[in-house]
This record gives structure tokens, C-alpha cells and sequence, in this order.
């Protein structure tokens, strides 16, 4: 059963790896780059409420406990997959981007998030500075600097990231102003592949 399911899993990589850099990016993370469970779930949300989450259960059986911390390299991994399943092997990054979108619908349906919720600012300044706060707290090493170069803009430079910046974290900062109905323009600007910036205009 294990060999069946890293042949499954290497043969699902495959598909995807034409249309991404996901193999190129792997050795790259270190093994201290870990990621909170709750994006996990958000990975089988996404695909449930597409009703495309069987292919993707057919090579990740197990489950990850949301509040635990996971190697990065792990959700990469399932990440990669989850976008091919949901958008097409050859659109994987557009499936990232709406994975990352629905990581705040899962945020928002868990005790937590309920609860948090009702807390989030309006303000697009301050919700930027909370996003910043909880990104501290759901992933490792990743390092957030944000500033305001002028009125109604902010840039949230992202440090040792190494989820898709330009796809997967792009969708999770349009879910993020979206599940509050604030209207915002968001530019991805990379440095290299782990290190980059959003640009929001409000």
C-alpha cells in the first residue's frame, strides 16, 4: 500500500511539474520551514466544494491536524497536486490561486476563525497589520515587513516564503480582503522565488 501510494503520488507530481517549479523548489526548503494543519484542510475545502477532492484523496489518504506544524515541503508537495487536480495539470497555478483564495473561507468556518472573525479590522491598513500578526504564528520562517508608501497603499514585503508567492499567497490576500467585501488591488512583485511583495491599492 505505501508503494503504491508514492507511485501515486510521484506520478501525480509528474503531471504537474511540466507547468510549475515544484520539483525545482523542494530541495530548496529547508526542513525548519514548517506550515500550520489548518492549510491543509483548506487544500481538501477547496477540492470538496469543487467535487474534485477524490483524485486528490486517491494519492493523500492521511489527514493533518490544523492547530500541528507540517513540513513545508509536504504542502508544497500536496499543494502542487491540489492545483492540478482542481484547474488542470497545465493551469496548476491558476489552482493555487484559488486554493490560497479559500484559505480564508476555511479560516472563517473553523472555531477559531469564527471567533477571530469579528475581530478583523475594515480597514485595510489594520487588517494588513493583522494578517501580518497571524502570519507569525502559521508559518515558519516565513518573515512579513509591511509599510505604507502612501495613502491607500501598502506593500507587504514576504521574506523566506516559500509557498507561491505569485499564485497560492496572491489568492490567499484577495480571499483575505474579500471575506470582509473590501474592493482592493493587489500586484505580486518577485525578488526571486521565495522572496517577493504584495502591492495593494485601496
Amino acid at each position: 500500500m505505501y508503494a503504491e501510494r508514492v507511485d501515486a503520488t510521484g506520478a501525480a507530481l509528474e503531471a504537474v511539474a511540466k507547468h510549475c517549479d515544484v520539483l525545482d523548489r523542494l530541495p530548496l526548503v529547508p526542513p525548519s520551514a514548517q506550515m500550520r494543519g489548518l492549510y491543509f484542510r483548506s487544500i481538501e475545502r477547496v477540492l470538496a466544494q469543487a467535487g474534485k477532492l477524490e483524485p486528490y484523496r486517491a494519492v493523500f489518504s492521511d489527514q493533518r491536524a490544523a492547530l500541528g506544524w507540517h513540513p513545508m515541503r509536504d504542502f508544497l508537495v500536496r499543494l502542487a497536486v491540489a492545483g492540478g487536480v482542481l484547474s488542470g495539470p497545465e493551469r496548476v497555478q491558476q489552482g493555487m490561486f484559488e486554493i490560497g483564495r479559500g484559505n480564508a473561507g476555511a479560516f472563517a468556518d473553523s472555531l477559531v476563525g469564527r471567533t477571530m472573525l469579528r475581530l478583523l479590522s475594515r480597514d485595510p491598513a489594520k487588517l494588513l497589520q493583522q494578517a501580518l500578526a497571524g502570519r507569525r504564528q502559521s508559518a515558519r520562517p516565513a518573515r512579513w515587513e509591511l509599510s505604507f508608501p502612501r495613502e491607500r497603499a501598502a506593500e507587504m514585503r514576504m521574506i523566506e516564503e516559500y509557498a507561491y508567492l505569485d499564485s497560492y499567497m496572491l489568492g490567499a490576500a484577495h480571499g483575505t480582503f474579500a471575506i470582509i467585501g473590501v474592493p482592493v488591488k493587489i500586484e505580486c512583485v518577485l525578488e526571486d522565488r521565495f522572496c517577493g511583495k504584495h502591492v495593494f491599492t485601496w
